[in-house]
């Protein structure tokens, strides 16, 4: 189990609030499957860590 500080949990929900619906789901599991390799101590910095890898393949960028 994972315990996240209101702030982290409103930075995770915003990152998936902006990925289409069917794709939120595996974005929430690959960044909870990254902080459970840091364990119970992590910090702001290993979250968006876990969010950066969590968002590879699941983004398209629009710059051509």
């Amino acid at each position: 189990m994972l315990a996240l500080k209101d702030r982290q949990l409103a930075t995770v929900m915003t990152a998936a609030d902006k990925l289409p619906i069917e794709k939120r789901g595996v974005f929430l599991q690959r960044v909870v499957a990254w902080l459970s390799l840091r364990g119970t101590r992590f910090n702001d910095d290993d979250l968006d860590d876990a969010m950066r890898h969590a968002l590879k393949g699941l983004v398209q960028n629009s710059a051509v």
